[in-house]
Protein backbone atom coordinates (compact mmCIF):
# COMPACT_ATOMS: atom_id res chain seq x y z
CA UNK A 1 0.00 0.00 0.00
CA UNK A 2 1.33 3.43 -0.92
CA UNK A 3 2.08 6.02 1.74
CA UNK A 4 -0.77 8.27 0.57
CA UNK A 5 -3.32 5.48 0.63
CA UNK A 6 -2.21 4.41 4.10
CA UNK A 7 -2.60 7.96 5.34
CA UNK A 8 -6.04 8.30 3.76
CA UNK A 9 -7.17 4.97 5.20
CA UNK A 10 -5.98 5.97 8.67
CA UNK A 11 -7.80 9.31 8.61
CA UNK A 12 -10.95 7.68 7.19
CA UNK A 13 -10.91 5.13 10.02
CA UNK A 14 -10.71 7.92 12.60
CA UNK A 15 -13.62 9.75 10.99
CA UNK A 16 -15.64 6.53 10.95
CA UNK A 17 -14.87 5.90 14.63
CA UNK A 18 -15.96 9.44 15.51
CA UNK A 19 -19.18 9.04 13.51
CA UNK A 20 -19.96 5.76 15.29
CA UNK A 21 -19.38 7.35 18.70
CA UNK A 22 -21.61 10.29 17.81
CA UNK A 23 -24.09 8.20 15.83
CA UNK A 24 -27.01 8.82 18.19
CA UNK A 25 -26.46 12.56 17.83
CA UNK A 26 -25.96 12.45 14.06
CA UNK A 27 -29.08 10.33 13.55
CA UNK A 28 -31.10 13.38 14.66
CA UNK A 29 -28.81 16.36 13.91
CA UNK A 30 -29.13 19.06 16.52
CA UNK A 31 -32.13 17.37 18.16
CA UNK A 32 -30.50 15.21 20.83
CA UNK A 33 -28.67 16.11 24.04
CA UNK A 34 -26.30 14.20 26.38
CA UNK A 35 -27.39 13.07 29.82
CA UNK A 36 -26.11 16.29 31.43
CA UNK A 37 -26.86 18.96 28.81
CA UNK A 38 -25.80 22.11 30.68
CA UNK A 39 -22.30 22.51 29.26
CA UNK A 40 -23.38 21.46 25.78
CA UNK A 41 -26.09 24.14 25.75
CA UNK A 42 -23.48 26.65 26.89
CA UNK A 43 -21.15 25.56 24.07
CA UNK A 44 -23.97 25.94 21.53
CA UNK A 45 -24.62 29.42 22.89
CA UNK A 46 -20.97 30.30 22.27
CA UNK A 47 -21.10 28.87 18.74
CA UNK A 48 -24.09 31.12 18.12
CA UNK A 49 -22.14 34.04 19.63
CA UNK A 50 -19.17 33.53 17.29
CA UNK A 51 -21.48 33.37 14.26
CA UNK A 52 -23.34 36.48 15.43
CA UNK A 53 -20.15 38.49 15.96
CA UNK A 54 -18.76 37.41 12.59
CA UNK A 55 -21.97 38.32 10.78
CA UNK A 56 -23.13 41.41 12.67
CA UNK A 57 -20.07 42.71 14.49
CA UNK A 58 -19.73 43.49 18.18
CA UNK A 59 -17.21 43.32 20.98
CA UNK A 60 -15.86 39.76 21.40
CA UNK A 61 -14.12 40.66 24.67
CA UNK A 62 -17.18 42.01 26.51
CA UNK A 63 -20.25 39.89 25.75
CA UNK A 64 -23.44 41.89 26.20
CA UNK A 65 -25.93 39.08 25.47
CA UNK A 66 -26.10 37.86 29.10
CA UNK A 67 -25.57 39.27 32.60
CA UNK A 68 -27.29 42.53 31.67
CA UNK A 69 -26.37 45.31 32.03
CA UNK A 70 -22.74 44.51 32.97
CA UNK A 71 -21.93 41.79 30.43
CA UNK A 72 -19.44 38.92 30.58
CA UNK A 73 -15.68 38.88 30.11
CA UNK A 74 -15.28 36.88 26.90
CA UNK A 75 -11.61 36.04 27.42
CA UNK A 76 -12.25 34.74 30.93
CA UNK A 77 -14.94 32.32 29.70
CA UNK A 78 -15.15 29.43 27.24
CA UNK A 79 -16.00 31.48 24.17
CA UNK A 80 -13.95 29.12 21.91
CA UNK A 81 -13.79 31.62 19.04
CA UNK A 82 -11.06 29.47 17.47
CA UNK A 83 -13.72 26.85 16.78
CA UNK A 84 -16.84 28.99 16.53
CA UNK A 85 -15.54 31.24 13.76
CA UNK A 86 -14.56 28.36 11.39
CA UNK A 87 -17.90 26.66 12.16
CA UNK A 88 -19.92 29.85 11.54
CA UNK A 89 -21.12 28.87 8.04
CA UNK A 90 -22.71 25.68 9.44
CA UNK A 91 -24.13 27.63 12.37
CA UNK A 92 -25.71 30.15 9.99
CA UNK A 93 -27.17 27.48 7.68
CA UNK A 94 -28.18 24.69 10.06
CA UNK A 95 -28.03 26.14 13.56
CA UNK A 96 -25.64 25.77 16.49
CA UNK A 97 -27.00 22.33 17.47
CA UNK A 98 -25.98 20.80 14.15
CA UNK A 99 -22.73 22.78 14.20
CA UNK A 100 -21.93 21.25 17.59
CA UNK A 101 -22.53 17.70 16.33
CA UNK A 102 -20.32 18.24 13.28
CA UNK A 103 -17.65 19.93 15.38
CA UNK A 104 -17.39 16.97 17.73
CA UNK A 105 -16.77 14.56 14.84
CA UNK A 106 -14.10 16.90 13.48
CA UNK A 107 -12.53 17.37 16.91
CA UNK A 108 -12.19 13.64 17.65
CA UNK A 109 -11.04 12.55 14.20
CA UNK A 110 -8.85 15.64 13.76
CA UNK A 111 -7.06 15.04 17.05
CA UNK A 112 -6.43 11.38 16.18
CA UNK A 113 -5.25 12.36 12.68
CA UNK A 114 -2.86 14.97 14.08
CA UNK A 115 -1.28 12.36 16.35
CA UNK A 116 -1.06 9.90 13.43
CA UNK A 117 0.68 12.53 11.31
CA UNK A 118 3.22 13.34 14.03
CA UNK A 119 3.93 9.73 14.89
CA UNK A 120 4.16 8.45 11.31
CA UNK A 121 6.43 11.32 10.18
CA UNK A 122 8.67 11.85 13.18
CA UNK A 123 8.49 8.97 15.67
CA UNK A 124 8.02 5.56 13.99
CA UNK A 125 8.36 4.15 10.46
CA UNK A 126 5.37 1.81 10.77
CA UNK A 127 2.01 3.17 9.62
CA UNK A 128 0.05 0.58 11.67
CA UNK A 129 2.03 1.54 14.77
CA UNK A 130 1.35 5.22 14.17
CA UNK A 131 -2.32 4.40 13.61
CA UNK A 132 -2.51 2.70 17.02
CA UNK A 133 -0.89 5.74 18.62
CA UNK A 134 -3.43 7.98 16.90
CA UNK A 135 -6.25 5.90 18.37
CA UNK A 136 -4.87 6.46 21.86
CA UNK A 137 -4.28 10.17 21.29
CA UNK A 138 -7.66 10.86 19.72
CA UNK A 139 -10.04 8.56 21.55
CA UNK A 140 -8.71 8.42 25.11
CA UNK A 141 -10.98 9.55 27.99
CA UNK A 142 -9.20 12.91 28.12
CA UNK A 143 -10.65 13.58 24.64
CA UNK A 144 -13.83 11.50 24.31
CA UNK A 145 -15.00 12.35 27.82
CA UNK A 146 -15.39 15.97 26.72
CA UNK A 147 -16.97 15.20 23.35
CA UNK A 148 -20.61 15.80 24.23
CA UNK A 149 -19.92 18.68 26.61
CA UNK A 150 -16.74 20.65 25.83
CA UNK A 151 -15.67 20.83 22.17
CA UNK A 152 -12.90 23.25 23.14
CA UNK A 153 -11.32 20.52 25.29
CA UNK A 154 -12.00 17.66 22.86
CA UNK A 155 -10.34 19.61 20.03
CA UNK A 156 -6.70 18.79 20.87
CA UNK A 157 -5.48 18.62 17.26
CA UNK A 158 -3.02 21.48 17.77
CA UNK A 159 -1.23 19.82 20.71
CA UNK A 160 0.92 17.41 18.63
CA UNK A 161 1.52 20.12 16.03
CA UNK A 162 2.73 22.64 18.65
CA UNK A 163 4.93 19.96 20.22
CA UNK A 164 6.46 19.16 16.83
CA UNK A 165 7.13 22.81 16.00
CA UNK A 166 8.89 23.36 19.33
CA UNK A 167 11.02 20.20 19.05
CA UNK A 168 11.85 21.09 15.44
CA UNK A 169 13.48 24.31 16.63
CA UNK A 170 16.20 22.27 18.32
CA UNK A 171 17.72 21.48 14.91
CA UNK A 172 16.50 24.41 12.82
CA UNK A 173 18.15 27.75 12.12
CA UNK A 174 15.13 29.35 10.46
CA UNK A 175 14.30 31.31 13.58
CA UNK A 176 11.95 33.86 12.03
CA UNK A 177 9.82 31.40 10.08
CA UNK A 178 9.70 28.83 12.88
CA UNK A 179 8.84 31.48 15.43
CA UNK A 180 6.03 32.98 13.36
CA UNK A 181 4.50 29.56 12.64
CA UNK A 182 4.59 28.66 16.33
CA UNK A 183 3.07 32.04 17.24
CA UNK A 184 0.18 31.44 14.84
CA UNK A 185 -0.50 28.04 16.41
CA UNK A 186 -0.32 29.51 19.92
CA UNK A 187 -2.76 32.31 19.05
CA UNK A 188 -5.20 29.82 17.53
CA UNK A 189 -4.98 27.56 20.59
CA UNK A 190 -5.57 30.53 22.92
CA UNK A 191 -8.89 31.11 21.16
CA UNK A 192 -9.76 27.40 21.38
CA UNK A 193 -8.77 26.77 25.00
CA UNK A 194 -6.08 28.48 27.05
CA UNK A 195 -5.97 25.74 29.69
CA UNK A 196 -4.89 23.17 27.09
CA UNK A 197 -2.15 25.53 25.89
CA UNK A 198 -0.90 26.12 29.43
CA UNK A 199 -0.75 22.38 30.13
CA UNK A 200 0.99 21.80 26.78
CA UNK A 201 3.66 24.36 27.66
CA UNK A 202 4.25 22.79 31.07
CA UNK A 203 4.43 19.27 29.61
CA UNK A 204 6.83 20.32 26.84
CA UNK A 205 9.07 22.01 29.38
CA UNK A 206 9.33 18.87 31.51
CA UNK A 207 9.75 16.58 28.50
CA UNK A 208 12.49 18.66 26.87
CA UNK A 209 14.37 18.94 30.15
CA UNK A 210 14.34 15.15 30.47
CA UNK A 211 15.05 14.44 26.80
CA UNK A 212 17.65 17.10 25.98
CA UNK A 213 18.80 18.18 29.43
CA UNK A 214 19.82 21.84 29.61
CA UNK A 215 20.77 21.99 25.91
CA UNK A 216 17.93 24.39 25.11
CA UNK A 217 19.98 27.18 23.60
CA UNK A 218 18.92 26.48 19.99
CA UNK A 219 15.31 26.99 21.07
CA UNK A 220 15.73 30.49 22.40
CA UNK A 221 15.78 32.55 19.15
CA UNK A 222 12.71 30.82 17.71
CA UNK A 223 10.85 30.95 21.01
CA UNK A 224 11.73 34.62 21.30
CA UNK A 225 10.26 35.37 17.88
CA UNK A 226 7.16 33.34 18.76
CA UNK A 227 6.75 35.16 22.07
CA UNK A 228 7.06 38.60 20.47
CA UNK A 229 4.66 37.80 17.62
CA UNK A 230 2.08 36.13 19.85
CA UNK A 231 2.29 38.98 22.37
CA UNK A 232 1.63 41.52 19.63
CA UNK A 233 -1.67 39.78 18.88
CA UNK A 234 -2.67 38.68 22.37
CA UNK A 235 -1.47 41.53 24.60
CA UNK A 236 -4.77 43.40 24.75
CA UNK A 237 -7.07 40.34 24.88
CA UNK A 238 -5.01 38.88 27.75
CA UNK A 239 -4.90 42.22 29.55
CA UNK A 240 -8.68 42.35 29.26
CA UNK A 241 -8.99 38.79 30.54
CA UNK A 242 -7.12 39.56 33.75
CA UNK A 243 -7.94 43.24 34.28
CA UNK A 244 -11.01 44.11 32.20
CA UNK A 245 -14.69 44.10 33.15
CA UNK A 246 -15.65 40.82 34.79
CA UNK A 247 -12.08 39.65 35.36
CA UNK A 248 -11.45 37.33 38.30
CA UNK A 249 -8.54 35.85 40.26
CA UNK A 250 -8.60 32.13 40.86
CA UNK A 251 -10.99 29.54 39.44
CA UNK A 252 -14.40 28.57 40.76
CA UNK A 253 -13.83 26.61 43.96
CA UNK A 254 -15.90 23.54 43.16
CA UNK A 255 -14.38 23.06 39.72
CA UNK A 256 -10.78 23.60 40.82
CA UNK A 257 -11.24 20.78 43.33
CA UNK A 258 -11.67 18.17 40.56
CA UNK A 259 -8.80 15.69 40.74
CA UNK A 260 -7.83 12.09 39.98
CA UNK A 261 -8.62 9.54 42.66
CA UNK A 262 -5.86 7.03 43.47
CA UNK A 263 -8.15 4.24 42.24
CA UNK A 264 -8.79 6.22 39.08
CA UNK A 265 -5.23 5.55 37.93
CA UNK A 266 -6.14 1.96 37.04
CA UNK A 267 -9.89 2.42 36.51
CA UNK A 268 -11.67 2.55 33.19
CA UNK A 269 -13.53 5.66 32.13
CA UNK A 270 -17.30 5.72 32.51
CA UNK A 271 -17.54 6.01 28.73
CA UNK A 272 -15.49 2.82 28.16
CA UNK A 273 -16.50 -0.72 27.21
CA UNK A 274 -15.12 -2.22 30.43
CA UNK A 275 -16.25 0.38 32.93
CA UNK A 276 -18.30 -2.16 34.91
CA UNK A 277 -15.16 -4.16 35.64
CA UNK A 278 -13.23 -1.54 37.50
CA UNK A 279 -14.93 1.76 38.25
CA UNK A 280 -14.64 2.18 41.98
CA UNK A 281 -17.61 3.04 44.24
CA UNK A 282 -18.71 5.71 44.76
CA UNK A 283 -18.31 6.40 41.07
CA UNK A 284 -17.16 9.89 39.99
CA UNK A 285 -20.10 12.00 38.98
CA UNK A 286 -18.89 13.52 35.71
CA UNK A 287 -17.21 11.41 33.02
CA UNK A 288 -15.75 14.48 31.32
CA UNK A 289 -13.15 14.82 34.08
CA UNK A 290 -11.87 11.21 34.06
CA UNK A 291 -8.72 12.14 32.15
CA UNK A 292 -6.43 9.46 33.55
CA UNK A 293 -8.96 6.59 33.60
CA UNK A 294 -7.31 4.47 30.91
CA UNK A 295 -7.75 1.11 32.64
CA UNK A 296 -5.27 -1.29 34.17
CA UNK A 297 -4.39 -3.28 30.98
CA UNK A 298 -3.01 -0.21 29.21
CA UNK A 299 -1.26 1.03 32.35
CA UNK A 300 0.39 -2.36 32.98
CA UNK A 301 1.40 -2.74 29.34
CA UNK A 302 2.89 0.77 29.32
CA UNK A 303 4.83 0.02 32.51
CA UNK A 304 6.17 -3.24 31.05
CA UNK A 305 7.25 -1.52 27.83
CA UNK A 306 8.96 1.30 29.67
CA UNK A 307 10.87 -1.13 31.88
CA UNK A 308 11.94 -3.07 28.79
CA UNK A 309 13.03 0.07 26.95
CA UNK A 310 14.29 1.95 30.00
CA UNK A 311 17.66 2.67 28.36
CA UNK A 312 15.97 4.48 25.47
CA UNK A 313 16.02 8.18 26.28
CA UNK A 314 12.84 9.06 24.38
CA UNK A 315 10.83 6.28 26.03
CA UNK A 316 12.16 7.17 29.46
CA UNK A 317 11.43 10.89 28.99
CA UNK A 318 7.87 10.26 27.84
CA UNK A 319 7.22 7.88 30.74
CA UNK A 320 8.55 10.23 33.39
CA UNK A 321 6.68 13.21 31.95
CA UNK A 322 3.43 11.25 31.98
CA UNK A 323 4.05 10.05 35.53
CA UNK A 324 4.80 13.57 36.79
CA UNK A 325 1.56 14.99 35.44
CA UNK A 326 -0.44 11.97 36.52
CA UNK A 327 0.84 12.61 40.05
CA UNK A 328 -0.05 16.30 39.84
CA UNK A 329 -3.55 15.40 38.67
CA UNK A 330 -4.13 13.77 42.08
CA UNK A 331 -4.83 17.30 43.31
CA UNK A 332 -4.28 19.07 46.58
CA UNK A 333 -5.45 16.19 48.77
CA UNK A 334 -5.26 12.45 48.09
CA UNK A 335 -8.47 10.42 47.94
CA UNK A 336 -8.99 6.67 47.73
CA UNK A 337 -12.34 5.52 46.41
CA UNK A 338 -13.72 8.99 46.95
CA UNK A 339 -12.62 9.14 50.60
CA UNK A 340 -10.07 11.67 51.75
CA UNK A 341 -6.84 10.22 53.17
CA UNK A 342 -5.91 13.46 54.91
CA UNK A 343 -2.63 13.56 52.97
CA UNK A 344 -1.68 16.62 50.88
CA UNK A 345 -1.50 15.88 47.17
CA UNK A 346 1.38 16.75 44.82
CA UNK A 347 -0.56 19.71 43.43
CA UNK A 348 -0.87 21.43 46.82
CA UNK A 349 2.32 23.59 46.50
CA UNK A 350 1.11 24.93 43.14
CA UNK A 351 -2.57 25.48 43.87
CA UNK A 352 -2.30 29.12 44.95
CA UNK A 353 0.10 30.27 42.22
CA UNK A 354 -1.22 32.52 39.43
CA UNK A 355 -2.68 30.52 36.52
CA UNK A 356 -2.38 27.29 38.52
CA UNK A 357 -5.16 28.60 40.78
CA UNK A 358 -7.62 28.50 37.86
CA UNK A 359 -6.56 25.04 36.62
CA UNK A 360 -8.56 21.87 37.21
CA UNK A 361 -5.92 19.42 38.52
CA UNK A 362 -7.64 16.43 36.92
CA UNK A 363 -6.96 17.93 33.48
CA UNK A 364 -3.25 17.56 34.02
CA UNK A 365 -4.01 13.89 33.37
CA UNK A 366 -4.30 14.87 29.69
CA UNK A 367 -0.51 14.75 29.57
CA UNK A 368 -0.63 11.03 30.37
CA UNK A 369 -2.55 10.51 27.11
CA UNK A 370 -0.13 12.75 25.21
CA UNK A 371 2.75 10.58 26.44
CA UNK A 372 0.99 7.25 25.96
CA UNK A 373 0.17 8.00 22.30
CA UNK A 374 3.84 7.96 21.20
CA UNK A 375 4.62 5.18 23.68
CA UNK A 376 1.87 3.05 22.11
CA UNK A 377 3.31 3.70 18.65
CA UNK A 378 6.84 2.88 19.82
CA UNK A 379 5.63 -0.31 21.49
CA UNK A 380 3.72 -1.42 18.39
CA UNK A 381 6.76 -0.73 16.20
CA UNK A 382 9.34 -2.43 18.42
CA UNK A 383 7.46 -5.43 19.78
CA UNK A 384 7.93 -8.31 17.33
CA UNK A 385 5.50 -11.12 18.10
CA UNK A 386 5.63 -14.52 16.33
CA UNK A 387 2.51 -13.94 14.25
CA UNK A 388 0.36 -11.12 12.99
CA UNK A 389 -2.71 -12.77 14.54
CA UNK A 390 -1.06 -12.74 17.96
CA UNK A 391 -0.12 -9.08 17.49
CA UNK A 392 -3.69 -8.12 16.61
CA UNK A 393 -5.05 -10.15 19.52
CA UNK A 394 -2.74 -8.48 22.04
CA UNK A 395 -3.57 -5.01 20.71
CA UNK A 396 -7.27 -5.77 20.93
CA UNK A 397 -6.93 -7.10 24.49
CA UNK A 398 -5.27 -3.84 25.52
CA UNK A 399 -7.35 -1.30 23.58
CA UNK A 400 -10.87 -2.73 23.34
CA UNK A 401 -11.69 -2.65 27.10
CA UNK A 402 -10.71 1.03 27.23
CA UNK A 403 -12.48 1.86 23.96
CA UNK A 404 -15.25 4.47 24.27
CA UNK A 405 -18.88 3.57 23.72
CA UNK A 406 -21.49 5.58 21.75
CA UNK A 407 -22.80 8.62 23.54
CA UNK A 408 -26.12 8.16 25.39
CA UNK A 409 -28.59 10.87 24.44
CA UNK A 410 -32.09 12.11 25.14
CA UNK A 411 -34.54 14.20 23.07
CA UNK A 412 -34.08 17.95 23.12
CA UNK A 413 -37.08 19.80 24.62
CA UNK A 414 -38.86 21.99 22.10
CA UNK A 415 -38.40 25.75 22.40
CA UNK A 416 -41.79 27.39 23.16
CA UNK A 417 -43.42 29.13 20.22
CA UNK A 418 -43.51 32.41 22.15
CA UNK A 419 -39.71 32.38 21.96
CA UNK A 420 -39.04 30.61 18.66
CA UNK A 421 -41.81 32.47 16.84
CA UNK A 422 -40.55 35.88 17.95
CA UNK A 423 -43.61 37.03 19.94
CA UNK A 424 -41.30 38.05 22.78
CA UNK A 425 -39.91 40.85 20.57
CA UNK A 426 -43.13 42.78 21.03
CA UNK A 427 -42.25 43.27 24.70
CA UNK A 428 -38.46 43.74 24.67
CA UNK A 429 -36.40 46.36 22.86
CA UNK A 430 -32.63 46.40 22.36
CA UNK A 431 -31.99 48.24 25.64
CA UNK A 432 -33.83 45.77 27.87
CA UNK A 433 -33.36 42.20 29.05
CA UNK A 434 -35.36 39.06 29.76
CA UNK A 435 -35.35 37.24 33.11
CA UNK A 436 -35.85 33.49 32.64
CA UNK A 437 -36.77 31.24 35.55
CA UNK A 438 -35.13 28.93 36.59
CA UNK A 439 -31.97 31.01 36.81
CA UNK A 440 -29.27 29.69 34.51
CA UNK A 441 -26.57 27.34 35.79
CA UNK A 442 -25.11 23.90 34.99
CA UNK A 443 -28.37 22.10 35.81
CA UNK A 444 -30.78 24.77 34.59
CA UNK A 445 -30.04 25.61 30.96
CA UNK A 446 -33.47 26.72 29.73
CA UNK A 447 -32.48 30.39 29.52
CA UNK A 448 -29.43 29.71 27.33
CA UNK A 449 -31.40 27.34 25.11
CA UNK A 450 -34.11 29.94 24.51
CA UNK A 451 -31.58 32.69 23.92
CA UNK A 452 -29.73 30.52 21.38
CA UNK A 453 -33.00 29.86 19.54
CA UNK A 454 -33.30 33.62 18.94
CA UNK A 455 -29.77 33.96 17.57
CA UNK A 456 -28.89 35.63 20.90
CA UNK A 457 -31.25 38.52 20.12
CA UNK A 458 -32.90 37.72 23.46
CA UNK A 459 -30.62 39.42 25.93
CA UNK A 460 -30.54 37.67 29.31
CA UNK A 461 -30.46 39.33 32.71
CA UNK A 462 -28.54 36.32 34.05
CA UNK A 463 -26.53 33.51 32.46
CA UNK A 464 -24.22 30.54 32.89
CA UNK A 465 -20.68 31.97 32.98
CA UNK A 466 -17.73 32.69 35.25
CA UNK A 467 -17.43 36.10 36.86
CA UNK A 468 -15.89 37.64 39.96
CA UNK A 469 -17.48 37.07 43.35
CA UNK A 470 -19.81 39.92 44.24
CA UNK A 471 -19.38 41.33 40.75
CA UNK A 472 -16.17 43.05 41.86
CA UNK A 473 -13.40 42.74 39.27
CA UNK A 474 -10.40 40.86 40.59
CA UNK A 475 -12.18 38.70 43.17
CA UNK A 476 -12.43 34.91 43.15
CA UNK A 477 -14.53 33.30 40.39
CA UNK A 478 -18.10 32.19 40.89
CA UNK A 479 -20.66 30.77 38.45
CA UNK A 480 -23.20 33.39 37.39
CA UNK A 481 -23.84 36.98 38.41
CA UNK A 482 -23.75 38.32 41.99
CA UNK A 483 -26.79 37.13 43.90
CA UNK A 484 -29.41 39.84 44.43
CA UNK A 485 -32.54 39.68 46.64
CA UNK A 486 -34.81 38.45 43.84
CA UNK A 487 -32.27 35.74 42.95
CA UNK A 488 -32.32 34.43 46.50
CA UNK A 489 -36.12 34.43 46.57
CA UNK A 490 -36.29 32.48 43.30
CA UNK A 491 -33.85 29.88 44.55
CA UNK A 492 -35.63 29.49 47.90
CA UNK A 493 -39.28 30.58 47.51
CA UNK A 494 -41.16 31.77 50.62
CA UNK A 495 -44.08 34.11 51.39
CA UNK A 496 -43.18 37.59 50.20
CA UNK A 497 -43.39 40.90 52.02
CA UNK A 498 -43.68 44.48 50.84
CA UNK A 499 -39.94 44.80 51.39
CA UNK A 500 -39.41 41.85 49.04
CA UNK A 501 -41.58 43.54 46.41
CA UNK A 502 -39.60 46.75 46.68
CA UNK A 503 -36.30 44.86 46.41
CA UNK A 504 -37.61 42.92 43.39
CA UNK A 505 -38.56 46.15 41.64
CA UNK A 506 -35.07 47.52 42.29
CA UNK A 507 -33.52 44.34 40.87
CA UNK A 508 -35.66 44.57 37.72
CA UNK A 509 -34.59 48.18 37.30
CA UNK A 510 -30.93 47.15 37.70
CA UNK A 511 -31.24 44.45 35.03
CA UNK A 512 -33.49 46.67 32.86
CA UNK A 513 -35.84 43.70 32.64
CA UNK A 514 -38.91 43.96 30.41
CA UNK A 515 -40.44 40.51 30.89
CA UNK A 516 -40.06 37.45 33.10
CA UNK A 517 -40.51 34.01 31.52
CA UNK A 518 -40.91 30.57 33.09
CA UNK A 519 -41.67 27.13 31.62
CA UNK A 520 -44.97 25.40 32.40
CA UNK A 521 -45.25 22.16 34.36
CA UNK A 522 -44.98 21.23 38.03
CA UNK A 523 -41.20 21.48 38.40
CA UNK A 524 -41.18 25.25 38.94
CA UNK A 525 -44.68 25.81 40.33
CA UNK A 526 -43.28 27.33 43.54
CA UNK A 527 -41.28 29.91 41.58
CA UNK A 528 -44.33 30.78 39.46
CA UNK A 529 -46.44 31.33 42.59
CA UNK A 530 -43.70 33.57 43.94
CA UNK A 531 -43.67 35.61 40.73
CA UNK A 532 -47.47 35.93 40.92
CA UNK A 533 -47.15 37.30 44.46
CA UNK A 534 -44.47 39.75 43.40
CA UNK A 535 -45.76 41.02 40.06
CA UNK A 536 -49.36 39.89 39.74
CA UNK A 537 -50.80 36.90 37.88
CA UNK A 538 -48.76 35.64 34.96
CA UNK A 539 -50.20 34.63 31.59
CA UNK A 540 -49.65 31.30 29.80
CA UNK A 541 -48.91 32.29 26.23
CA UNK A 542 -47.13 30.41 23.46
CA UNK A 543 -45.95 27.63 25.76
CA UNK A 544 -44.47 29.86 28.49
CA UNK A 545 -45.64 31.79 31.53
CA UNK A 546 -45.16 35.51 31.01
CA UNK A 547 -44.98 38.40 33.47
CA UNK A 548 -44.85 41.78 31.76
CA UNK A 549 -42.91 43.86 34.30
CA UNK A 550 -42.35 47.02 32.25
CA UNK A 551 -44.89 48.84 34.38
CA UNK A 552 -43.68 47.25 37.61
CA UNK A 553 -40.18 48.60 37.17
Amino acid sequence: MTRGRADLLAVASYVLAAVVLCGRLLAHPGQRLPYTPGDRIQAEWHLALAARLLGRGGNPLLIDRMNAPVGVNGMANTTQYGLGVPMAPITWLLGPGVAFDVLIVLALSGTAAAWFWLLSRHVVDSRPAAWAGGLVGGFAPSVVGHATFHPNLAAQFLVPVIAWRVVRMLDSRRYLRDGLVLAALVVWQVFINEETLFITALALGVFLLLWRGVRWRPLLPGLGVAALAATAVLAYPLWYQFFGTGAYRGGERQMTAFHTDLLGVTSFSRTSVAVRWSEYPPAPGFSAEQHAHLGWPIMLAALAFVLWQRRDRLTRSLAITGAVFLALSLGTGLTLGGRSLGIPGPYAPLARLPLFDTLLPTRLGEVLTWCLAPLAALAAARCRLPSRLLTIGLAAALLVPAAPTPTPVEPRPAVPSFVSGGAWRGYVDADHSVLVVPLADFEHWTALSWSTATGLDMRLSHGYFLGPEGGVTGRHAIVGPPSRPLDRLLRDPRPVTDADRAAARADLAHWRTAIVLAPPGPAYAAQRRLLDDLFGPGRLIGGVWLWDVRGVR
